[in-house]
């Protein structure tokens, strides 16, 4: 029986928010793009077609309701305004049961509260960012941690060996250490959503998410 396509609901049809919903189309993700200004609605449709566009606002929880979210996979909160991300992100965790939940964090200094909060994987872009460059300057192949100050914690770039024995398992699966959390899988140098029955792969990089600030700690708990 062929698998349903996944359905990605991204709240914000601001320039992070369109690139995301067209590089899910082309990877033929069913995606939703909400926005509320209209002039930006009616350029999205334009682009990527009338059935990936709504107008409305995503932190309304009757308009929500209208667009399928209880069957989404994932809400990703992509506007520039924390506090709507924060609250759009809560509703369809909370009152629609959405498994998962990715929000954008305009103000670093935000990320703790969101996950505190209860959203899946807070990012922000000025924390890889620096993290990033940290990365790059420590020299490391195989495992990269940024840090993530704000937040007081790591996400700890992962490559698996051949041998791990997490290939072949599914996500929900893999146990890992508790405060850590698997938050992306990086295929063909291509970002994977970790959905709870993805198998891992030979090849797979993991991203994983830690509190430890401990990069060898995470290195040794999905590696071997």
């Amino acid at each position: 029986m062929q698998r349903a396509r996944r359905y990605v609901l991204v709240i914000g049809g601001g320039k992070v928010g369109y690139f995301l919903a067209r590089h899910l189309l082309e990877r033929d993700y069913e995606v939703t793009v909400v926005e509320k200004d209209p002039t930006r609605a009616a350029n999205i449709e334009h682009d990527l077609g009338p059935a990936s566009v709504m107008r409305g606002d995503g932190d309304e929880m009757a308009f929500l309701a209208t667009t399928g979210i209880e069957r989404a996979d994932v809400v990703v909160g992509a506007t520039g305004d924390d506090e709507d991300n924060l609250v759009a992100c809560q509703l369809a965790k909370r009152k629609f049961n959405v498994p998962r939940t990715i929000a954008r964090v305009n103000n670093p200094n935000n990320v703790k509260l969101f996950r505190a909060l209860g959203i899946d994987a807070p990012v922000s872009a000025t924390e890889l960012l620096m993290g990033l460059i940290e990365s790059e300057l420590s020299g490391s192949e195989l495992v990269r941690g940024i840090a993530v100050k704000a937040s007081g914690a790591n996400l700890v770039d992962v490559a698996l060996p051949e041998l791990s024995s997490l290939v072949g398992k599914r996500v929900d699966q893999i146990n890992l250490p508790d405060g850590e959390m698997l938050v992306c899988i990086v295929r063909g140098g291509r970002p994977v959503i970790p959905l709870p029955d993805l198998v891992v792969d030979r090849g797979d990089e993991l991203i994983i998410y830690s509190q430890t600030l401990d990069v060898e700690s995470v290195r040794e708990s999905v590696s071997h």
